[in-house]
């Protein structure tokens, strides 16, 4: 079994480098790296060529997902392993992976590993809101193994999964998505929907994602995924993302700036940031 582990970047090439040599470091598996560099204009290449084994595809400033689709072309392996160029592989990080493949050969299974902050960073509130409340991750909401979840395509995360390349090419990143979130969801949802794809997590499968993001991106993070979301309801529109009903009456109400300021002074910081996402979000719709 070969793995073609595929990193979009952009415009982050030292990082890609620590990225780079914590891949190389892994042993035991027959694995390719391929790099497609999104229209960098830094010294990215110049990172890239350090490393003669990778396979380095430069495009035009496009999507990650293009990205993606683009890495997959090219790769050989049987299986195909996605992570963010801010990803970093902890030790044994691709045996996981390929394990979970062997164990489960059948071509439905995706294996989805864990993601957590890097520990060197200085998390901030902010980004414990992120890793605890399911607006990043939710693998609180999972147990290592096959998921019982009723919508398992919510889990395909790009920043760390895996799958058989038969299954991908039946169906890929769509190509309509030109902004953050949504177009890993959107892609899982068909895989589930129309292959029956089954997700595996393996927990050990650990990747340190350095990336430091302040409260100040709140705002902008949040409407990016509110316009993403729209455009996830017109590719797919039986499902439902963008909250309806008395929900969104609810949520209205609760994220009016007088309320909002009320939560922030007298709530706790995890009730502020999850009432401003929301706010946040519906901001995002109202713009797409």
């Amino acid at each position: 079994m070969k793995l073609s582990v595929i990193i979009p970047t952009h415009n982050r090439a030292d990082i890609l480098e620590i990225c780079l040599n914590r891949l190389m470091r892994q042993k035991g598996v027959d694995f390719e790296v391929i790099v497609v560099d999104d229209g960098s204009e830094d010294h990215t290449a110049k990172v890239v060529a350090e490393f003669e084994e990778v396979i380095y595809i430069k495009q035009k400033a496009s999507h990650q997902g293009v990205a993606r689709n683009n890495g997959a072309k090219k790769a050989t392996g049987d299986i195909l392993l996605f992570i963010g160029d801010d990803g970093f592989a902890e030790p044994g990080f691709l045996m996981q992976h390929a394990n979970a493949h062997t164990m489960n050969p059948d071509e439905e299974t995706v294996v989805l590993g864990h993601t957590t902050w890097d520990p060197i960073l200085e998390i901030n509130p902010y980004m414990e809101f992120l890793e605890s409340s399911g607006w990043q991750f939710a693998y609180f909401l999972l147990k290592p193994g096959f998921t019982s979840h009723p919508e398992p395509y919510k889990f395909f995360y790009t920043s760390n999964i895996s799958l058989k390349k038969s299954l991908f090419d039946k169906e890929q990143f769509s190509k309509k998505f030109t902004e953050y979130g949504w177009e890993d969801i959107e892609l899982g949802f068909r895989l589930w929907d129309k292959h029956g794809m089954r997700l595996f997590y393996e927990p050990d499968a650990k990747v340190l994602h350095h990336h430091l993001i302040p409260e100040s991106a709140l705002e902008n993070k949040m409407q990016t995924v509110g316009r993403s979301a729209v455009k996830f309801e017109k590719i797919q529109p039986e499902v439902r993302v963008v909250p309806r009903g008395a929900k969104a009456i609810l949520l209205k109400f609760v994220t009016h700036p007088i309320i909002l300021a009320f939560i922030q002074y007298f709530g706790s910081t995890k009730s502020y940031y999850k009432f401003k996402s929301w706010q946040q979000f519906l901001e995002g719709v109202k713009m797409a």
